[in-house]
């Protein structure tokens, strides 16, 4: 059976595979690291234009969707361990991250009605003496 990423391949040119992986390795640098566009179409021998089109291909996307995917996957203990030390800083924002993870917190939503009760027998009566008025 092939792979979600293999799918998403079949959909793209060689070129166009290239592209997506260097667009992907690109976001995963440090910012002051990343190339520009140009550069990376200068590399794949193409035309900036034919990238910023490329890079809208619903295919190219799930590359990427696909390829972070991958990567989250492959970095999971490293990124855990990364919050886990964190929070035992005293980054409250990455110990509540943690707890969300482990589903020990989960956000709900409580709602209490506080408005009066309608007595539905009054309301009747009231209405029907309307009417009768008229």
């Amino acid at each position: 059976m092939a792979s979600k990423l293999e799918e998403i391949m079949r959909e793209l040119n060689l070129e166009q595979v290239k592209a997506a992986q260097l667009l992907f390795e690109n976001d995963t640098i440090p910012p002051k690291q990343r190339r520009t566009f140009e550069q990376i179409a200068d590399e794949l021998g193409i035309e900036v234009r034919t990238l910023y089109n490329w890079r809208k291909l619903a295919a190219m996307l799930d590359y990427k969707v696909a390829m972070t995917d991958t990567y989250t996957k492959e970095h999971r203990a490293r990124i855990m361990s990364a919050v886990i030390r964190e929070s035992e800083l005293g980054n409250a924002s990455m110990t509540k991250l943690f707890m969300q993870n482990q589903g020990m917190l989960i956000d709900r939503v409580e709602y209490e009605d506080k408005s009066e009760k309608v007595d539905e027998s009054a309301v009747a009566a009231k209405l029907a003496s309307i009417k009768a008025r008229y």
